[in-house]
């Protein structure tokens, strides 16, 4: 009994294993680092399939990864998309795009998996009626387009904090895998 009891304890205290997550409807998938977990969340209108991907506790910073379908995308391949996204245009269309809400700090390449998109770091501009921590907010976006839509990845966390969790960051993203 006592060793059943035992075992019992060891298995509620042991961390959850990150486990895979699957939108079927659309195929984006999460298979999250070790630590995190990922779990369905409310799409909204702006996406077709999204999961929250965090770690057990509330106090760490976590990511939101969305799926959102491109009709217009549909007629390109993904070796069209992937040479877009290598083009300074592509640069400066996501700069632009996030610059209405956040200070730009960085836009670099991110490939994964035969796609390319970028990687984007950026602080949330002050707006009012936006809760106090946002000023001080720092955000990891990861953007991957395909013929069918565009993945997104966003993790937010204090600017202070960012460097430290930026490799966990990273390594949530390429976790990812968009539908295709």
């Amino acid at each position: 009994m006592r060793v059943s009891v035992l075992a019992a304890g060891v298995l509620l205290c042991a961390p959850a294993l990150a486990e895979p997550a699957r939108d079927e409807a659309t195929g984006l998938a999460v298979d999250p680092p070790p630590g995190y977990a990922a779990h369905r969340t409310d799409a909204g209108q702006r996406y077709a399939a999204a999961f929250d991907i965090r770690k057990p506790d509330p106090s760490e910073p976590g990511c939101r990864v969305g799926f959102q379908e491109s009709p217009q995308n549909a007629g390109l391949t993904q070796d069209q998309i992937n040479a877009f996204t290598a083009k300074k245009e592509w640069n400066d269309l996501i700069r632009a795009t996030l610059a209405l809400y956040y200070d730009v700090v960085s836009v670099e390449p991110f490939e994964q998996g035969g796609l390319a998109g970028a990687a984007v770091v950026g602080d949330i501009k002050p707006a009012e009626g936006q809760p106090p921590a946002n000023a001080n907010a720092r955000s990891y976006f990861v953007l991957l387009d395909t013929p069918r839509g565009r993945t997104t990845v966003v993790c937010v966390t204090a600017k202070e904090q960012f460097d430290q969790h930026r490799a966990e960051f990273e390594a949530v993203a390429r976790s990812v895998q968009p539908p295709r």
